[in-house]
């Protein structure tokens, strides 16, 4: 299992060291699958991301872990940075115009007000 130590710097609060575990890629019997694990802030998160190929489980394993931290309500920085997420989300502009349509809001939203 590799093992990354970071400083994770909350948006409000101390900075802290903080362990991020990816493991190794995992042959199963319809997939592939990586560890990863994230201690020393509060309770441990771990889990397994299922992928095609032991490449693209791993891949997986790295975009997930910033969700994971996400998840267990951590918002900050992280030093050296692991995986940066776009702000925006992903750059669709190099879609078909067709295909792009379906990833943009359109019509009311949940609360009844127009998408942007």
């Amino acid at each position: 299992m590799q093992e990354l130590n970071v400083k994770f710097t909350p948006a409000e609060g101390d900075a802290r060291t903080i362990t991020l575990r990816i493991g190794d890629p995992v042959q199963g019997p319809s997939s592939w699958g990586v560890r990863i694990e994230i201690v020393g802030y509060g309770r441990p998160y771990a889990a397994v991301i299922q992928g095609q190929d032991w490449a693209q489980s791993l891949e997986l394993a790295a975009m997930v872990l910033p969700v994971a931290l996400q998840t267990m309500g951590l918002k900050g920085t992280l030093e050296p940075s692991f995986y940066e997420r776009e702000a925006n989300g992903p750059d669709l502009s190099k879609l078909p115009p067709e295909v792009r349509a379906i990833f943009e809001p359109a019509g009311p939203d949940v609360e009844g007000r127009e998408s942007e």
